[in-house]
């Protein structure tokens, strides 16, 4: 969105949008724009929402548009090689990791989740392999402490829109490289499920805080009390926290404090979890406290299957 916003309004471009169909969205499942064609739309944008992008129609309507460049971010397509040869200087991706590590479809979860310190963004012509085109930039940034994966997309959007319309000037003013990815330095991220947000209170405590923060909102980090679902929707880690609670007997997954408005919870190095905001199963997001005053949770519960 932001990239989109910064595109029309450098008024040297002119942009025409290609976005997914309407989708069911929500808890209602109502029938409702992507967030792009809003963005378009209200500032007088064409759009165009293939169901597939790389049918004979598409292609053809796409060819119309006569693109010099076709820019493309978190499309969820991928393009077809009759479609990357459409435009005149070519497919440009904008890929939310340091390529050629964390190729895929979720590079910004995955180097919270595995604790890596930096990231960043690259620019790169699309070939027909996933995220393995030439680079043109790249910009380096390091991830905070307790940075969630939502957050950290914030500042990597925000990011990519200040940077877009001065390298689209350097392309067009011929000023670019085109550097090859090392392919012997390429890593993969798989496409993030519901499932991966599962705590296993057995791994250490930093392990499971990065898990915490590199699925929060999506596709969030849960465990179960009592055999429901608790999804922790805010956290945080505890450092040297084991000298001040007898710790030497405390199970993973265990209770093993309530604060006012937290509770805290043993892993199986003695790290601590501090749960700040939880959502219940079938119920709306509330705090550690309103959690212990309305589910009874109490020093000595296990949270897990």
């Amino acid at each position: 969105m932001p990239v989109l916003e910064r595109l029309i309004d450098c008024k040297e471009n002119i942009v025409e949008v290609i976005t997914q169909p309407d989708r069911p969205r929500g808890r209602g499942r109502k029938i409702l724009p992507s967030p792009i064609k809003k963005i378009a739309l209200s500032r007088g944008i064409t759009v165009f929402q293939p169901e597939n992008i790389n049918e004979e129609e598409s292609i053809k309507k796409v060819k119309e548009f006569n693109p010099d460049i076709i820019l493309v971010v978190a499309y969820g397509q991928i393009l077809s090689k009759d479609m990357l040869n459409i435009p005149r200087i070519g497919c440009i991706n904008i890929h939310a990791s340091l390529l050629p590590k964390y190729r895929g479809a979720a590079p910004i979860n995955w180097p919270i989740i595995n604790g890596e310190k930096k990231t960043g963004i690259t620019f790169m012509f699309m070939n027909e392999k996933v995220d393995a085109g030439e680079i043109i930039d790249q910009r380096e940034i390091t991830i905070l402490p307790d940075e969630t994966y939502g957050e950290l997309n914030k500042r990597l959007s925000n990011l990519s829109a200040e940077i877009i319309n001065d390298l689209l000037k350097e392309i067009k003013n011929g000023n670019i490289k085109r550097i090859p990815q090392e392919k012997r330095l390429a890593t993969y991220t798989k496409k993030m499920s519901k499932e991966d947000g599962e705590i296993i209170w057995d791994n250490k405590g930093e392990e499971i805080y990065n898990l915490i923060r590199g699925t929060i909102p999506y596709p969030g980090a849960f465990t179960y009390y009592k055999e429901r679902k608790l999804k922790i929707t805010m956290a945080r880690f505890l450092y040297n926290y084991q000298n001040e609670l007898k710790l030497d007997f405390a199970t993973a997954g265990e209770v093993v404090k309530i604060e006012k408005n937290a509770i805290l919870i043993s892993t199986a190095d003695k790290g601590i979890i501090k749960i700040l905001k939880v959502i219940p199963s079938g119920a709306k997001e509330m705090s550690a406290q309103q959690f212990v005053n309305g589910y009874k949770i109490k020093v000595g519960d296990i949270l897990g299957k």
